[in-house]
């Protein structure tokens, strides 16, 4: 079903990238809503869900449990969203007496800070994420929103990928997850998460 999957092209950029002339081309295809964002999202990898992460992601504007698959490749991957009550607060420690029977192996924080363009049929984002251990990636991403199927939404993609200049053949396959945490996983996390693909 692909309510639940989310199907997206990432890629890696530079410091030297210019976020001016990104945000410029993003304005001129007048997009219904832009925002910034400072957002933490801490991992989760469970024993009880193998070939998954658990993300917990809060911010000023909404805090979400979800579930996203693992892989090979993250074109088009499982990601459910639960949307928790902000009013509520931080609900990290709620969250780990949750997951605790499910028997955490390791967690995990980054910190985000992101430019988001809401369009009709795609989300297009670039962020500078920074890991605990002080690892940064910054990235370009492109989501479809609108997925009939997944050829249509690999299609939005692709126009939207060449209207700002990047080409899928230079994608990352890799999940911000595996970019920030795959060298610092602890070896039993590591092989775990390996046997499972």
């Amino acid at each position: 079903m692909l309510k639940y999957q989310e199907i997206e092209h990432k890629y890696l950029v530079d410091a030297a990238y210019d976020l001016a002339a990104f945000a410029a081309v993003a304005r001129q295809l007048k997009p219904a809503q832009s925002k910034s964002l400072k957002v933490t999202d801490t991992y989760y990898v469970v024993q009880a869900m193998p070939n998954h992460v658990v993300r917990h992601r809060i911010d000023k504007e909404l805090q979400q449990l979800t579930i996203k698959s693992t892989g090979a490749d993250i074109e088009c991957r499982t990601e459910v969203n639960l949307n928790l009550d902000l009013r509520a607060g931080n609900q990290s420690a709620a969250i780990e007496a949750f997951l605790q029977p499910l028997n955490v192996l390791w967690a995990g924080s980054i910190e985000k800070n992101i430019l988001v363009f809401y369009f009709d049929d795609c989300e297009v984002v670039h962020y500078s994420a920074r890991s605990g251990d002080g690892k940064t990636v910054q990235c370009v991403e492109f989501e479809a929103t609108k997925k009939a199927s997944r050829e249509e939404a690999l299609s939005t993609i692709g126009h939207f990928e060449v209207l700002f200049g990047f080409h899928s053949e230079r994608r990352s396959s890799h999940s911000l997850f595996e970019l920030l945490f795959a060298e610092s996983l602890p070896d039993n996390v590591r092989k775990f998460m390996n046997s499972r693909r």
